[in-house]
């Protein structure tokens, strides 16, 4: 079966300019990153006394989260809460990728610690390079990591099977091979 040279160059244009936008966020984030920049989180820490002793029952929570925050006037998470158990403890976490809602014991039993934590819009990219925003993002990660491979491939074939690019193709292939090898050695 003979390669069609031209369905590999429809296939290599379609995943790059599908793919570029989100490549894009994950090269400036991932640069901002690099150089230590997060963007910013507000966090608001609040203790709450509970009527009954604390326990890991998800309904009686939700109602004491939800009643803390209409209270105090923030915006509840989209999505939906759950119980994680954390350290031989329970944590109630209810979050979307602006903001994040924990819920922790303490010693008295009849108190919880509240953190309410809203995140700026560079903290939200931070997630998604970080793929923490959920599974969409997930999806798309992976997605754009096999079509990233796949790019970068049929450019090399491509490159490779042009007489008058071959040999620079081949040098820039070996010495972005001897450029990698110091970081295992």
């Amino acid at each position: 079966m003979k390669i069609q040279r031209m369905l590999i160059i429809k296939t290599h244009a379609i995943l790059a300019c599908f793919f570029i936008p989100m490549a894009t966020l994950y090269f400036v984030s991932g640069g901002l990153y690099a150089v230590g920049v997060e963007g910013d989180v507000d966090k608001q820490v609040f203790t709450l006394e509970l009527e009954r002793p604390f326990a890991p029952d998800l309904a009686q929570l939700s109602g004491v989260v939800a009643a803390a925050l209409k209270q105090r006037r923030l915006v509840a998470p989209r999505g939906d809460p759950l119980i994680k158990e954390k350290k031989g403890n329970y944590e109630y976490q209810w979050g979307d990728l602006r903001r994040l809602v924990l819920m922790t014991p303490t010693s008295n039993p009849l108190q919880i610690e509240l953190t309410y934590r809203q995140r700026s819009a560079l903290a939200q990219v931070m997630r998604v390079h970080k793929v923490e925003a959920g599974l969409p993002a997930k999806v798309m990660s992976i997605s754009m990591a096999i079509a990233l491979l796949l790019i970068l491939v049929s450019g090399v074939f491509l490159a490779v099977g042009l007489p008058k690019l071959r040999r620079t193709a081949l040098f820039a292939l070996g010495a972005g091979f001897l450029v990698l090898l110091p970081i295992f050695l």
